[in-house]
């Protein structure tokens, strides 16, 4: 099953590349700046749990530096591409 970025703007899929998805973060306050940074009303009622499992963003959503490749990301700094 492809993953869908979440970013309003942006129709990237995970079958249409080799792009890098990422799961929202599990920690309250990150999860709400991503929230707040993807400024999707519909997923502020979403428990981080909730969007940790079932939602994603792209890598076009961050800055190149913020992506470590490995077990350990830590991607609290969302660069959103508005065009």
């Amino acid at each position: 099953m492809p993953n869908f970025c979440e970013d309003p703007n942006c129709t990237w899929k995970s079958t249409q590349s080799d792009l890098a998805f990422f799961r929202f973060p599990r920690a309250p306050a990150r999860c709400q700046k991503w929230v707040e940074n993807c400024r999707r009303a519909d997923l502020e009622d979403k428990t981080p749990d909730q969007l940790n499992k079932h939602y994603r963003l792209c890598a076009k959503h961050f800055e190149t530096s913020m992506i470590c490749r490995g077990n350990f990301a830590e991607l609290s700094t969302v660069t959103w591409n508005l065009s």
